[in-house]
């Protein structure tokens, strides 16, 4: 019996800004009704409208949409297929997440706790106001 590989992805969908906030909220939720079907919706990020780098079909402005989710490899070509004939569609990416750097960024990072400033012998290695070329560190 063969194993289902599953691989993590991450889209991002440029959505017209015509389609206004419903017509917007409604494609999203095609689409993640579409990777949940075929996969597992991990998190949605709505980034909201923005303003394009470049005019795209005569428009300037965007509203963009981050989806993580999980599904097999063939997926991603009938979800890039479906990007490119819905109408209100702008611009996707799909890319797969790499697995090594995926548990590094599950992990909350520690905060780098400060140093001490040993202030005593900061100063006695000044030297001098204009300190001389024995004190410097080239």
């Amino acid at each position: 019996m063969t194993e289902v590989v599953k691989n993590k992805y991450e889209t991002v969908i440029v959505l017209s800004a015509k389609l206004g906030e419903e017509g917007n909220a409604e494609l999203v939720e095609k689409f993640k009704a579409l990777i949940a079907k075929h996969g597992t919706v991990e998190s949605v990020d709505e980034w909201g409208k923005r303003r394009l780098a470049y005019p795209i079909n005569k428009e300037t402005e965007g509203y963009y949409t981050l989806v993580n989710f999980e599904s097999t490899p063939d997926f991603t070509a009938e979800l890039d297929r479906r990007y490119k004939i819905t109408d209100g569609v702008l611009r996707s990416i799909i890319v797969k997440k790499d697995p090594r750097f995926a548990t590094a960024a599950a992990k909350p990072r520690k905060a780098a706790e400060p140093k001490p400033i040993d202030v005593e012998a900061v100063a006695a290695g000044a030297g001098g106001a204009n300190g001389s070329a024995a004190n410097r560190h080239f």
